[in-house]
């Protein structure tokens, strides 16, 4: 398989496009920078919100992951695998096929919610996020590390906040696609914003919102890149460089200032956001901070009218003067499309509830119409395709259709790991029916609730590809 299953068929997205190659642009909110590694193949982008997995779906657009691997900055300049999960924002470098380099999760905000404004709404870092229950203004929020509805969220919290920017007026919001309560804060704290102001002083500054950064001691990157109003970044910063020095005001010293940017590599690039600054006479907006121009774009669906808050995701390239020059645009909302997919096998099944989980997302199939199927239902194991919306908490499917596990899939077995022997990174998978399974991992898997030093006895999920009778695994999870 080349390639993988495409679950919206487009015609309009597959338009061929002749324009200049990509240069540097700034891009929105939680965006990642990615070239071309190094290879001289020509590559793309896709800056967006995971809504599905088949392998890893971005806003509608799927793309082949098995041999990506998926990273997140977790230090200055320190990558360290990480767990793809619906409702992240990810930065994806593809090349031809829609083939995957890397996957790169590009959380918005890390760090401890200062108040809670109102249910669904509080600050962190100085920035205000709400949370997202309508379909029609984009991805619902996905909630996890405990929490299952808005009012969940508590001061004091340590949470992982993905999500998009949102303009209303002067300032910005983060309108979060995915929301994880985490269970202390971690090394570094992240927050990714708009400049609003920089100060000249001494210390040096920058502003995001109510937050003013002290970028004296600061790695800026791309090296030799200066600072600017309204370019989109992100900091780390060690915790305990934060201080309150007066109510609702926050400030920080920053260790590493990232400038979000796209580099392009002759392949499309794709970037989705909240439209803001809409000129539909100039046929102009922005995400984030990139500047779109749509004058020669196919808008779908095509009797829809563009409007400012809109969530969308364009397809193109950037001209000389810095404006991504759309080929295609795509309103997101439910009106358009289904909003979740998910291929994968049936984990933990419960047939009073008819609900489950494919490629570790919880799935409530109580309404769904099953096709396909053996005449028995549903059943751990059963490879499946899923298409429904999304909730707080998962995907509640609309369609649950089964179908062969195909030779070359991504696949996911459940078990209790033996036999573990860390020189050649592998163990044996014994599930509670069906047959032992050989596992092998590598350098890029991930491993969540357990390490190689504690699998002996675990009972793990672990999701891969398999080949002459060998799973080799992409995720271990406890």
């Amino acid at each position: 398989m080349n390639r993988p299953t495409t679950y919206r068929a487009r015609a309009w997205w597959q338009l061929a496009t002749a324009f200049a190659l990509v240069a540097i642009a700034s891009c929105g909110g939680g965006a990642g920078v990615v070239g071309s590694g190094g290879t001289g193949g020509a590559i793309g982008t896709a800056v967006g919100t995971v809504d599905g997995f088949g392998s890893v779906i971005v806003d509608g657009e799927s793309f082949d992951n098995r041999g990506a691997p998926a990273v997140a900055e977790v230090a200055p300049g320190v990558d360290a695998n990480a767990d793809v999960k619906l409702g992240q924002r990810v930065a994806l470098e593809y090349e031809a096929g829609a083939v995957a380099r890397v996957v790169r999760v590009e959380a918005t905000l890390t760090g401890a919610v200062a108040n809670v404004l109102a249910p669904g709404r509080f600050s962190v870092l100085g920035q205000t996020v709400a949370v997202n229950t309508s379909a029609a203004a984009g991805p619902i929020t996905q909630l996890g590390g405990g929490y299952s509805q808005p009012a969940d969220v508590r001061a004091g919290d340590a949470v992982e906040v993905h999500g998009v920017l949102v303009h209303q007026g002067a300032s910005t919001s983060v309108q979060a696609t995915r929301i994880d309560k985490l269970a202390a804060l971690p090394a570094y704290l992240r927050v990714t914003g708009l400049v609003d102001a920089l100060g000249a002083g001494n210390p040096p500054t920058l502003t995001i919102g109510a937050l003013t950064v002290d970028v004296s001691a600061a790695t800026v990157l791309p090296a030799g890149t200066a600072l600017a109003t309204g370019q989109a970044v992100t900091v780390l910063a060690l915790p305990a460089t934060l201080t309150s020095p007066a109510a609702g005001a926050w400030q920080l010293r920053a260790a590493q200032v990232r400038i979000r940017a796209l580099q392009g590599g002759g392949l499309d690039d794709y970037l989705s956001g909240a439209v803001a600054h809409l000129d539909p006479v100039a046929k102009t907006f922005t995400l984030g901070s990139q500047r779109v121009g749509y004058a020669g774009a196919t808008v779908f669906p095509a009797t829809a009218t563009l409007a400012s808050g809109q969530y969308v995701q364009v397809r193109g390239k950037v001209g000389t003067d810095g404006v991504l020059v759309a080929a295609g645009l795509e309103i997101r909302d439910a009106a358009s499309d289904s909003a979740a997919q998910l291929r994968g096998n049936i984990i933990g099944y419960v047939s009073a509830s008819r609900t489950f989980s494919v490629r570790g997302v919880a799935v409530d199939a109580s309404g769904a119409s099953v096709q396909g199927c053996p005449a028995s239902g549903l059943a751990d194991g059963l490879y499946v395709e899923v298409d429904g919306t999304l909730g707080s908490t998962g995907v509640v499917a609309g369609t649950v259709h089964c179908e062969d596990e195909p030779s070359d899939a991504l696949i996911q077995r459940e078990g209790v790991a033996s036999a573990v022997d860390t020189a050649t990174g592998s163990f044996t998978l014994t599930p509670e029916e069906g047959a032992v399974v050989s596992v092998r991992w590598t350098s890029t898997t991930y491993f969540g609730g357990v390490t190689p030093q504690t699998l002996a006895g675990a009972k793990v999920q672990v999701e891969g590809t398999l080949a002459a009778g060998v799973l080799t695994a992409s995720k271990v999870t406890r």
